[in-house]
């Protein structure tokens, strides 16, 4: 299992022998459980300071921390590979809300940009205050 230190924006991609991610006091760690026949490693995730685990699987490519509560991941139900569904995880407080699309491609300059290449859409994550969370 690797020891990453995630940095705000910066994306973080995860190999098939799991990860404990350490950001802003908090972690999150990945186990692998599968790989879809395109490639990319799938892991269940936990949050060992608040001894919860998240309800989905996660790919482990491009996970985007920001502020210092939050990351950005692409979610599947467990044991499934397919739909993928954006999902930000607030790894401090142990709650989760979904973006119920699939963004593939996440830039954070002055806002945050989240893009499907697929489907062509957008969204503008402005704040983080509006959306509908659950907790674990």
């Amino acid at each position: 299992m690797d020891f990453i230190i995630a940095e705000e924006g910066v994306p973080v991609s995860v190999g098939a022998y799991g990860a404990e991610i350490a950001y802003y006091g908090s972690e999150i760690v990945l186990n692998y459980e599968t790989e879809p026949p395109m490639g990319d490693f799938i892991f269940s995730a936990k949050l060992p300071l608040l001894n919860k685990e998240l309800p989905f699987w996660m790919y482990g490519r491009n996970l985007v921390f920001l502020d210092v509560y939050y990351v950005i991941v692409e979610s599947v139900k467990k044991k499934t590979w397919d739909p993928i569904t954006t999902v930000v995880v607030d790894i401090h407080r142990g709650k989760y809300a979904s973006l119920n699309h699939w963004y593939s491609d996440i830039s954070v300059e002055d806002e945050v940009v989240l893009k499907n290449r697929y489907e062509k859409s957008t969204l503008i994550l402005k704040s983080v205050d509006g959306l509908e969370w659950i907790q674990l």
